[in-house]
């Protein structure tokens, strides 16, 4: 940040002394990029809202994924990690496990594993998006499991608790 102030302010003198014409487009490019990047670190990627992930079929009452309303994850009783409102998964130490950058989930190593949409869709590029039904059940041969509330704006956080939960961050988006 301060090498960009540095920079932004040099060309500001510069063009104030006529020496470089072109550094009045530069600065405003320059400023423009700075804001949309504040306004983008500022926008929300992920609602917390409490939610459980159980069985769709309801047979087994001890298999519940669930958040809480500040993004505590839990299997049961034992605690799996924090998703921030900024779409980052983080264990109990604090260590960022995988983040949300747009639709794009990101292992900790900054590979794209998969995308997850705002509305908790989850595309792989198999060209199978798994997605949440209105009765709250995921659409997924692979997996019988069902969101409580059905009508939860959560739909991306268990998307997340979900994956990270039973997939693998060794994989990678299919191209």
């Amino acid at each position: 940040m301060g090498t960009l102030l540095l920079s932004g302010t040099l060309l500001f003198l510069l063009a104030c002394t006529g020496q470089n014409s072109s550094g009045d487009h530069q600065s405003k490019d320059v400023l423009a990029t700075v804001q949309h990047d504040q306004k983008q670190a500022n926008k929300t990627a992920i609602i917390l809202e409490a939610f459980q992930i159980v069985d769709s079929d309801g047979g087994s009452k001890n298999f519940v994924l669930r958040m809480d309303k500040a993004g505590k994850c839990y299997l049961g009783k034992e605690f799996l990690g924090t998703i921030t409102a900024a779409g980052e998964l983080k264990s109990e130490t604090g260590e960022v496990l995988v983040r949300l950058q747009g639709d794009k989930l990101l292992s900790e190593e900054g590979k794209v594993v998969l995308a997850i949409k705002e509305d908790g869709t989850i595309a792989n590029g198999s060209g199978k998006d798994i997605t949440w039904g209105a009765d709250g059940r995921l659409n997924s041969e692979e997996l019988g499991l069902k969101l409580v509330p059905a009508n939860s704006k959560a739909k991306r956080a268990a998307s997340l608790l979900m994956y990270s939960y039973f997939g693998s961050s060794n994989t990678e988006v299919q191209q």
